[in-house]
């Protein structure tokens, strides 16, 4: 039986990760759902900020790091964790943001988002980080059900409102 490997990114990594976040955020995320956007500049979106990501990480930026789950060394899932300085200076506690987790859809139900989670969650620890945050959709509710059983709670809620325009 095949096993899950989470470890850190390596070069290379990006290129799966651009295809995961597409199909990861194409029909959860905030311009995924919004369907009067044109598809190909959404699925562009996602995977411009999956390769921005580990661009940042390339440059050796100690603010950021990536964990990828592999499965017979094939990526199928990453987590993008990241220091916030801003807000460590501003409430004088070390903080930290979980900014990305992307899945492959065909991987689903098997965990590898729990642990995706859990390594983050011990990067921070590692990084003396005291609070950590993240954000996800409202309808995305295999995150929240994920985040939540790693510990975190709900404390704020917002709407995005639009308008196409023509």
């Amino acid at each position: 039986m095949s096993e899950i490997v989470i470890a850190e990114y390596e070069c290379g990594d990006e290129e799966r990760m651009a295809a995961i976040a597409p199909r990861a955020f194409g029909v959860w995320a905030r311009y995924g759902i919004d369907y009067s956007l044109p598809r190909d500049k959404v699925e562009e979106e996602y995977r411009q900020e999956a390769l921005g990501y580990a661009a940042q990480v390339r440059q050796g930026r100690p603010d950021i790091s990536i964990f990828t789950a592999k499965l017979d060394g094939f990526l199928i899932g990453y987590i993008v964790v990241r220091l916030d300085e801003y807000r460590t200076r501003r409430f004088g506690l070390k903080w930290g943001n979980l900014q990305s987790l992307a899945v492959d859809p065909d991987y689903h139900h098997r965990g590898i988002g729990k642990a995706l989670i859990a390594r983050a969650m011990q990067w921070f620890r590692d990084q003396g980080c005291e609070y950590v945050e993240v954000t996800t959709d409202q309808n995305n509710i295999a995150a929240i059900r994920a985040y939540e059983g790693a510990g975190f709670r709900t404390i704020y809620c917002s709407l995005t409102l639009s308008q196409y325009l023509k």
